[in-house]
């Protein structure tokens, strides 16, 4: 089973949203990184990759994109 990063959080709390938004569609998810033990917020050294079946890949990418999570890696800052 190949395991591929559909995104990545510097925050161990936002990697976790991820994950229950992804399980929530029914794509199973492993964290992956540095992270992942952190109690203290994190820094932008921090990388938590968010990892699927090669298979769920496109699918997970599209729950995503469909998603309305605000911190998500390549969103603008800027509001409507």
């Amino acid at each position: 089973m190949d395991l591929c990063a559909v995104t990545t959080a510097h925050d161990i709390g936002l990697a976790a949203v991820l994950k229950g938004v992804l399980e929530s569609a029914g794509i199973d998810v492993v964290l992956a990184g540095s992270g992942l033990d952190m109690v203290y917020p994190a820094t932008s050294m921090t990388e938590i990759r968010l990892l699927v079946r090669e298979d769920d890949l496109e699918r997970a990418r599209d729950v995503l994109a469909s998603t309305e999570v605000q911190g998500l890696p390549g969103e603008d800052d800027e509001e409507e």
